[in-house]
């Protein structure tokens, strides 16, 4: 019997059996290469019907938190935070779980509201603008940790580059087509449905579902977006995963340095102001970090009085890893494995990459808000954990 799962490089051996007053059991041993924490989710076998999963702790039976997802054809996903190294666990199908609901989905108007405790997390907003967005972003400690322009004015921020919201995915060159910008004839990302909203007792986790349209209406591409919006210790973690998909026509995703996965930072982190510091994986500091190649880049800086920092990784399976960090001193932050001629400073390389009709191209990353400048080591770790494969026997 096969199992799906993913984050963390995996060692897991399966048994079930029918055990009094539960489903299904079903015994996991886990092991990953390191001992950094990761998020870890096992698409649980068909025979599973229930919602209802506990997860236990072996040899303690220590129950731990976890969100069941249904996914397609009726399978459902198991959801939890594995804390490194090898242990042993014990799935209770047909047990409800003991853990509190701490967080929660709330549909508004224009936006997904989650909130943890009833405090505010984040928005995922879909509408009123030229692509969906993510706004505003609270570390735990409850600090806004990206820019309010253009969606608020706030005491002090910058107000450049309207389009630059917060948090995002897009492109400056799709076909053509300038989907980056907002001012003028531009590209419009579309929202359609959510398909999945779940979560509650360890995040939520969201898909939705996407098109890609020319401003005269014409359907480019569509695209299915995974947010994974929880905590895991003293770190606030979005994992973002998007898939596109070609239609009858192929896609093109153009050389230009306007892209692609998008943050702007508090004002008060910028490099600017002379408090924010930029690191990457590969040693380049501040302004020499721009248009350099590395699989993860932090950008650290004052937010109230305090240091924050957001860090953001390419996973290993994106196309053109590792990815060039377009992250600037003003307090852009954006990953873009397109933008060859820019970057190298070299007309005669083209980073472009068409996708064949009826095709499709995903990107993965995980971004981290954290209290304080997360030491390198830690990033390292952290970063092994998201990257490594998976083995399941």
């Amino acid at each position: 019997m096969r199992f799906a799962v993913f984050a963390g490089c995996l060692a897991l051996c399966i048994a079930c059996a029918a055990a009094p007053g539960a489903e299904t059991t079903i015994r996991l041993s886990v092991q990953t290469e390191g001992h950094a924490p990761t998020l870890v989710a096992v698409s649980l076998p068909a025979t599973v019907k229930t919602d209802a999963v506990r997860l236990l702790l072996l040899p303690e039976r220590a129950e731990v938190p976890c969100d069941i997802r249904l996914m397609d054809r009726g399978v459902r996903q198991l959801l939890w935070i594995h804390p490194g190294g090898k242990r042993e666990y014990l799935v209770e199908a047909g047990r409800a779980p003991s853990a509190p609901l701490r967080w929660q989905a709330q549909l508004k108007a224009n936006a997904l509201e989650i909130t943890r405790d009833g405090k505010l997390v984040t928005r995922y907003v879909f509408s009123g603008a030229t692509k969906p967005y993510l706004y505003p972003i609270h570390a735990q400690t409850g600090v806004p940790m990206t820019r309010a322009y253009p969606m608020e004015q706030r005491e002090g921020e910058s107000t450049d580059h309207p389009h630059q919201r917060s948090f995002w995915f897009t492109h400056g060159d799709v076909n053509g087509v300038d989907f980056w910008t907002e001012t003028g004839q531009k590209g419009r990302i579309v929202h359609r449905e959510f398909s999945d909203i779940s979560g509650g007792r360890l995040g939520t986790f969201i898909t939705t579902r996407n098109e890609w349209r020319t401003p005269q209406g014409q359907l480019v591409c569509t695209d299915t977006r995974d947010v994974h919006v929880y905590d895991m210790d003293d770190l606030r973690i979005i994992d973002f995963t998007v898939t596109i998909r070609a239609g009858e026509q192929p896609v093109r995703f153009g050389d230009t340095k306007e892209g692609t996965f998008g943050i702007r930072i508090p004002s008060s982190m910028e490099l600017n102001r002379g408090k924010g510091a930029i690191l990457t994986a590969a040693g380049k500091r501040d302004k020499e970090a721009w248009g350099t190649r590395a699989v993860w880049c932090t950008y650290s800086g004052d937010v109230g009085g305090e240091v924050y920092s957001i860090s953001v990784f390419d996973h290993p399976n994106n196309p053109h890893h590792p990815t060039y960090w377009h992250v600037r001193d003003y307090g852009l932050f954006a990953a873009n494995p397109f933008g060859w001629h820019d970057f190298q400073n070299n007309p005669n390389v083209d980073g472009s990459i068409t996708v064949p009709a009826g095709g499709q191209i995903t990107f993965r990353y995980r971004t981290i808000f954290a209290r304080g400048a997360v030491p390198t080591e830690r990033l390292n770790a952290l970063y092994e954990a998201f990257a490594k494969g998976v083995r399941i026997h």
